[in-house]
Formats: structure tokens, sequence, C-alpha cells
């Protein structure tokens, strides 16, 4: 079987998994594959987020001269026997740090 993991931040840029506030398991899906490797999925478009403002990535991004900001992305861990594990994402389009996100994953 192949599995693809979604997981993606809410409207506030917050996952479930670092918010009491949200279900446990909130905008996080693992799915099963059809036997052509085809899924879909549905959900909500997810907001962008920085790091902790007062936290030391910042407190490193600022020394660096660079600020904290992802722009809104869903993430995708991609599994399937006999391969290598793939962990993706995309970011979507709009967003003010599309093509300048600290993370460097664009």
């Amino acid at each position: 079987a192949r599995i693809v993991d979604v997981w993606q931040a809410n409207t506030q840029g917050t996952y479930s998994y670092f918010d009491a506030s949200q279900s446990e398991y909130n905008l996080r899906r693992r799915i099963i594959t059809d036997a052509e490797g085809r899924y879909r999925a549905r959900s909500i478009v997810p907001s962008g987020y920085g790091c902790d403002p007062q936290g030391p990535t910042q407190e490193c991004l600022d020394l660096l001269g660079r600020h904290g900001q992802r722009p809104a992305h869903v993430h995708f861990f991609i599994s399937a026997p006999g391969h290598r594990h793939l962990t993706t994402q995309i970011n979507l389009a709009g967003d003010k740090y599309l093509w300048d996100d600290f993370a460097f994953a664009t």
C-alpha cells in the first residue's frame, strides 16, 4: 500500500500537534492510495506563520538579518514499499513569503 500523510496549519497558522485548542488530529490525515497510487484530499486553505518572535530560532535569524516567516503550505509525507520516503510540501500562490521562506523549503 502507498501511504500519503498530509498535514497543515489552521487559519491562525498553528498545527494541532502544538495547539491544545485544536482536536488531536485536526488538519492531519493518513491516506491510503488506490492501486494506481491516486488519492484525493480536501481541506481548508492554511495560513502562513512565523517562528516564535521571542524564541532562539528568531534570535538566530535576527543575527543573520532574516525574517522568520513561512508561506502558507501543506506538507506531504509519502511512503511505498521498495521506495525511499519523500517529505515535501506545496506552497500556496499569493502568499507574501511564497519566494522567501526562511526554511528555504520553496
